[in-house]
């Protein structure tokens, strides 16, 4: 049965029982009359009011048939529109992670039925989509690695040999500068490409947070130092999480270096490290150029590099905050980006405390 022939036949019982129940209460009504007439004469009968027996009928046959027009066919209503609302759930919900997973059919072959089935359809091609989207950058870093590595060392050697003229020297390295970002752009394809498709191992070791963060002040204020950039760690409390060590102290220089790079000359830098509800929580600001909102939203995407023209003067390849929410989410954390109330851009990460260390 279609949708449009069970809300047509939900209506219809609706109406059909309203319509019982003001065919009662007029039969009553008319009964009463018959009887009065009956024992008491057309006089007895005329002393009664049309109008009142009419309100009457109004009043305790029309009302309820309203009220269970009202009640019993939003009932019926929600009951044909459940399967709608269900389906909506469910597509709120999917993503690139559960596109193997397909919407369950009610088998009743109506339009709703058609619908899921169109849209399992949908889910498994772009299922299929993703995955060849996967297996051709996997393949393709991988491929590409072997000839950079030739051409790195080519240049390198082009680069230390004497009889290279000095003319071309500055060429090569130029050459092996740009062969070595390719490098770096190839190996975060790679790792995003292994990280979606679960190829990825983490370890599940117990891991000193603050000492990491205590590590990162070091290594920021180094790279902050040609900029000079003041990088300083407002709070770090001693806290443990379980994670992969060198994995999370990626994800730390991931955010300090994204830090640096977009910031403004004599700017500053501040990191804070807390506990708070059973969780690690890892605090970066930087005082460069703050992003609008909705552009804060997509700052983790792949290639995203906010502003156009900004994007063109600081050197990345956009796919360090792709990275770093990644290994976040492989440890169960979640990362965003704000603003602070004074104008600076802040970026916050929460990852779960180690159940028997203490906050």
């Amino acid at each position: 049965m279609t949708l449009r022939r069970r809300i047509l036949l939900y209506y219809s019982i609706t109406l059909s029982l309203s319509l019982v129940i003001v065919g009662f209460w007029s039969w009553f009504e008319f009964h009463e009359q018959r009887n009065v007439a009956l024992h008491g004469g057309v006089e007895a009968a005329m002393k009664h009011d049309p109008l009142l027996e009419t309100f009457e009928i109004i009043l305790f046959g029309g009302l309820p048939a309203i009220l269970l027009g009202i009640i019993g066919g939003g009932l019926l209503m929600r009951r044909a529109l459940r399967p709608i609302e269900d389906l909506t759930v469910v597509l709120e919900k999917t993503d690139a992670s559960n596109l193997a997973e397909p919407v369950s059919r009610s088998g009743n072959g109506d339009e709703l039925d058609r619908m899921a089935a169109v849209f399992n359809g949908m889910k498994q091609r772009l299922g299929v989509s993703f995955t060849q989207a996967r297996e051709f950058t996997l393949h393709a870093s991988h491929e590409l690695k072997t000839p950079l590595t030739i051409m790195h060392g080519t240049l390198e050697q082009m680069l230390g040999d004497a009889d290279t003229p000095t003319a071309h020297r500055d060429r090569v390295a130029s050459m092996l500068e740009e062969v070595q970002r390719l490098s770096s752009i190839v190996g975060q394809l790679a790792f995003l490409a292994k990280a979606d498709a679960g190829l990825l191992t983490f370890a599940h070791e117990t891991v000193a947070l603050d000492e990491l963060v205590r590590d990162l002040t070091e290594e920021a204020t180094m790279l902050a130092a040609n900029a000079n950039i003041i990088v300083t760690l407002s709070h770090c409390e001693p806290i443990k999480v379980s994670g992969d060590r060198m994995r999370l102290r990626q994800l730390l220089l991931n955010l300090a270096d994204n830090a640096v790079k977009h910031n403004q000359p004599s700017g500053s830098i501040t990191l804070s490290l807390r506990s708070q509800d059973q969780h690690a929580v890892f605090q970066i600001t930087n005082t460069g150029p703050v992003l609008a909102p909705e552009l804060r939203a997509r700052v983790f995407e792949r290639f995203f590099r906010g502003d156009v023209a900004h994007g063109t003067v600081v050197e990345g390849s956009g796919l360090g905050l792709s990275i770093a929410e990644s290994i976040t989410q492989a440890h169960g954390g979640s990362i965003v980006m704000d603003a602070t109330s004074d104008g600076y851009t802040r970026i916050t990460l929460r990852l779960p405390l180690l159940m028997s260390a203490s906050s």
